[in-house]
């Protein structure tokens, strides 16, 4: 049975905006009763705001974003952005920025935006963190290595991407912190690893995946710990995962999903289909989501989601339609999710229940 939307909840809704990302991000309710909300990458400004606009006469919160986050500058993540940088209802207080430099139009004018409105700007890099009430956000990539090898040492756009960590505790970041040190038991090493959490992964390919399972998990030398040498909760492991690239051939190889295990794994793309010889044979394949990726994510058992429908009509007698994604994560909870019916140009009913 649906369950609904509670104020503490964090919601997540993945647009059906065709081959492109477009997330928007519903923090649970302040000490006020209003909720903010944050964008990760804009395909779509239309859709977006008019979807926004229905959610807040349902779940009223601040008009000013939090963040937009533009993973990387490539046009199917940011080609909606500028549009919010300049709307007077729900221009920013952040925007978030992966560093790798773009001589693209369209992220020129998001430039010229920041500029113009005086919108603070943060270069991101792995390791940085954001704190909303009961809500952790971390940054998982770009590395800091691969920030300083940007456009000089063939680091290209998608591993330039932002992967955000979402993990949604069950009381405030800050207070769960303070304790860890407090005897001998760690909290981190303790909790559920991956119950409430959700990542997403931007277009990171294989050089970012390298980078990230390096530096996540972080190791810890203390003298309170048994061991000296203590390992931390596994940052990488989540129960919804917002694959990289679309579910490209290069998204993320089989030793990042396992160390991941998603339970549900959302694709954002809309299917294309190419065409290679190989010995004078045609091949024709499915670019995105792609067969490996595919292979690789049903080896780690997860319930794929795609936003066109694809994945799920080639598995199921009964084709399934395209629609919006929506995952909503309780505090310290397990996700639970609903597909919407919406087209790439048609606005999803906002749901109350879940």
């Amino acid at each position: 049975m649906p369950t609904p939307i509670e104020q503490e909840d964090l919601v997540f809704h993945f647009l059906n905006v065709g081959f492109g990302d477009n997330i928007l991000v519903e923090f649970p309710v302040d000490k006020a009763g209003k909720r903010s909300y944050g964008i990760v990458d804009c395909r779509d400004f239309r859709k977006t705001k008019q979807y926004l606009d229905s959610l807040m006469d349902i779940r009223p919160g601040k008009s000013e974003l939090e963040f937009v986050c533009a993973t990387h500058p490539h046009f199917d993540h940011i080609s909606g952005i500028n549009s919010f940088l300049e709307d007077e209802k729900y221009r920013p207080r952040e925007f978030w920025d992966s560093g790798f430099r773009h001589k693209s139009e369209t992220y020129i004018k998001i430039l010229q935006s920041l500029l113009r409105q005086g919108i603070e700007l943060n270069r991101i890099s792995s390791g940085m963190e954001w704190y909303f009430g009961k809500v952790q956000v971390t940054a998982l990539a770009p590395s800091i290595r691969l920030r300083n090898m940007y456009a000089t040492y063939g680091v290209d756009m998608n591993n330039a991407s932002i992967v955000l960590r979402f993990e949604h505790h069950i009381e405030d970041v800050l207070l769960i912190k303070s304790r860890e040190y407090a005897g001998s038991v760690s909290l981190e090493a303790e909790r559920q690893a991956g119950r409430s959490v959700v990542i997403l992964a931007g277009d990171a390919e294989y050089d970012s995946w390298s980078h990230i399972t390096e530096e996540f998990p972080r190791l810890e030398r203390t003298k309170s710990h048994e061991p000296l040498v203590k390992k931390m909760v596994n940052y990488l492991a989540c129960s919804a995962l917002k694959v990289a690239h679309h579910g490209s051939m290069h998204s993320a190889p089989l030793d990042v999903y396992e160390k991941m295990m998603p339970e549900k794994a959302v694709i954002s793309t809309e299917q294309e289909m190419g065409t290679k010889q190989t010995d004078g044979l045609a091949l024709t394949r499915g670019l995105f989501p792609h067969r490996l990726a595919i292979a690789a994510l049903e080896e780690c058992e997860a319930q794929i989601l795609t936003t066109d429908g694809s994945y799920e009509s080639e598995r199921e007698s009964v084709p399934k339609k395209p629609g919006s994604i929506v995952i909503v994560v309780p505090p310290g909870g397990k996700p639970r999710w609903a597909k919407l019916n919406d087209t790439i140009t048609s606005i999803p009913k906002v749901l109350e229940e879940v």
